[in-house]
């Protein structure tokens, strides 16, 4: 994963002189440990004898392995350094203060890198086998995070034989590429059960990550190299939050079935309680949460969170704020993370061109005012490319990085948006016909009530174009949903103006019964009937006033039309016998 490098067969470094071995005073074997620093050893808890007190006072003995001709020196737990296994099995960690200080160059490379899966690792521990108790060299790859709420690390060995044992607890993780060390051994795991073929029985070991063991002893962080994974600021922990992004953020860093590979969500200035909750759910899932006295978002445990919004431990490798950055300071901070050593003023974005994996879960928080949006997308999607995660976060939803993530996000993005723009298109309609429906009723009385629902919906249309959401897993649903209410609208307003053509359509019928009955009278000279004629020019006024009373213009040309017959139906030329 990291940068090729050849190291002499004395190489100090190679040799790795930070190696311990702990036993008793008496010279039991105990386990494996880390030296940092010029007089302080990192080892798992458990590996010291404890009686259930406070902490354990006695001491140990330490032998530097890796140090030819070293003599041993005594050590004891370091005040306040001392997190023995808790019930959920966190923790079991523990720093030994030696009586005798060491030359610093002796001292482990600790640093931070993210523990992505297919790294080889190896590990030098102290079995109790004979003839291995001057330590033996295994061999593993990483798989992933699992463990007590995603602390440790799954690593696979090389082969059955390399399963860590008794003797390894404590021992360094080193990453062959990089020659740092980015773990300790804490557990192990042997199918040994009697119904699993010999073949197929699991083998696994596990460690804790530097920057997990960070978390529970602070006082190391001195000894870590690396800038730390999470660049977000915190919050207090009683800051309000919104549970149901907490929620989509939890179960986007998890993995859950749907998500995608790239999110784009919109977080406006001003949204403080949307600012707070992504800060606090990034927080959760960094693995170097430190303990903060204040109750800050870094706190260690998950507190009032409610189980659902809490996202594992580990599932957020690197959280930027890159307001302002150049793709080269994206890129020298992804690099670092991996691993990757770049110097001697080479750019770190050439690098990726030649990685073939970049397992990296990223939050990228002001992505439309980095100094140049649209470079930095295009670096996002190289990574993206090569297995990186990315929850990209705008400030503007109006940004044009913004609209070139969500095609990136989802290659649907490009049907919702003709979708989108079909709906647009289908509001627009609506708007015109129920002016038409408004109109053409308005004509009528009793005034038929018409939709008036264009502007509701250009509104939602608005608020759906713009939903951070939009291209999530429920898109697709959100948006069908939203076309068949717009159909259903549509439909209400031609039904609207059905009726009132059909009232229309009336009135004209009426109007046209009224003008035959008058030609009809009209032929026989009595036009101006005394009456006829006012019959006829109230049925006139009822049929042409806006708006039509059907049912009095009905019964005025009724009127008319029997008064017609009376006079139609004499002789022409007066009554004869």
């Amino acid at each position: 994963m990291g940068e090729q490098r050849d190291f002499p067969v004395n190489d100090q470094e190679f040799e790795e002189t930070w190696r311990v071995r702990i036993s008793t005073v008496g010279g039991d074997m105990l386990g494996a440990g880390i030296l940092l620093g010029v007089d302080a050893v990192l080892t798992c808890a458990h590996v010291i004898p404890w009686d259930g007190g406070p902490e354990p006072d006695g001491e140990v003995l330490v032998e530097l392995v890796g140090v030819p001709a070293a003599a041993p020196v005594r050590a004891r737990v370091a005040e306040g350094c001392w997190v023995p296994e808790q019930a959920d099995s966190r923790g079991d960690v523990a720093l030994l203060k030696l009586a005798e200080p060491q030359h610093a160059r002796h001292a482990a490379p600790l640093h931070r890198v993210a523990p992505t899966p297919g790294r080889t690792v190896r590990m030098f521990g102290h079995p109790s086998a004979r003839g291995l108790r001057d330590g033996v060299y295994f061999w593993a790859t990483l798989d992933g995070p699992c463990g007590p709420r995603g602390e440790w690390v799954q690593m696979t060995p090389r082969t059955p034989a390399e399963t860590v044992r008794p003797g390894f607890s404590g021992a360094a993780v080193t990453d062959v590429e990089t020659r740092q060390v980015l773990g300790m051994v804490v557990s192990r795991y042997d199918d040994r059960t009697i119904d699993a073929p010999t073949g197929q029985r699991l083998h696994l070991s596990y460690m804790i990550p530097i920057e997990t063991v960070v978390r529970h002893l602070p006082r190391i962080d001195e000894h870590v190299g690396g800038r730390r994974g999470n660049d977000l600021p915190s919050v207090p922990r009683g800051a309000p939050r919104d549970q149901e992004f907490a929620r989509s953020l939890a179960r986007w860093f998890e993995g859950a079935n749907g998500s995608r590979n790239i999110e784009a969500i919109v977080i406006k200035k001003g949204e403080s309680t949307l600012a707070a909750t992504l800060s606090r759910t990034v927080a959760l899932a960094d693995r170097e949460v430190s303990a903060d006295p204040q109750g800050s978002a870094r706190s260690a445990g998950c507190g009032t969170d409610a189980p659902d919004t809490v996202p594992p431990v580990g599932s957020v490798d690197l959280a930027l704020d890159v307001s302002g950055a150049t793709v080269a300071m994206v890129a020298e901070r992804v690099a670092d993370r991996l691993g990757l050593r770049t110097g001697n003023g080479e750019c770190a974005v050439g690098r990726f061109g030649e990685i073939r994996a970049v397992p990296l879960t990223i939050v990228a928080e002001g992505v439309d005012y980095a100094e140049d949006p649209l470079a930095l997308m295009e670096f996002a999607d190289i990574l993206a490319a090569r297995g990186a995660r990315f929850l990209l976060v705008f400030r503007n939803p109006a940004s044009q990085s913004l609209e070139l993530a969500r095609r990136m996000a989802d290659p649907r993005k490009d049907e919702i948006t003709a979708r989108l723009d079909r709906v647009r298109e289908r509001i627009e309609l609506i708007a015109r016909r129920e002016r038409v429906a408004h109109d053409r009723a308005a004509l009528i009385t009793p005034v038929r009530p018409v939709p008036h629902e264009a502007a509701g919906l250009r509104l939602y249309l608005t608020e759906l174009r713009y939903d951070p959401r939009l291209g999530g897993p429920d898109s697709l649903d959100r948006l069908t949903a939203f076309e068949s209410a717009v159909e259903s609208v549509y439909l209400k307003v031609e039904k609207a103006i059905a009726q009132a053509e059909e009232a229309i359509a009336r009135r004209d019928e009426l109007r046209g019964r009224l003008e035959g009955f008058f030609a009809l009278l009209a032929d026989r000279g009595l036009g101006e009937d005394r009456t006829a004629g006012p019959l006829y020019r109230a049925a006139h006024d009822l049929l042409y006033r806006a708006p039509c009373d059907l049912a009095e213009a009905a019964r005025a040309v009724a009127l008319f039309a029997e008064a017609v017959r009376r006079h139609t139906h004499r002789p022409r030329g007066g009554d004869r016998p």
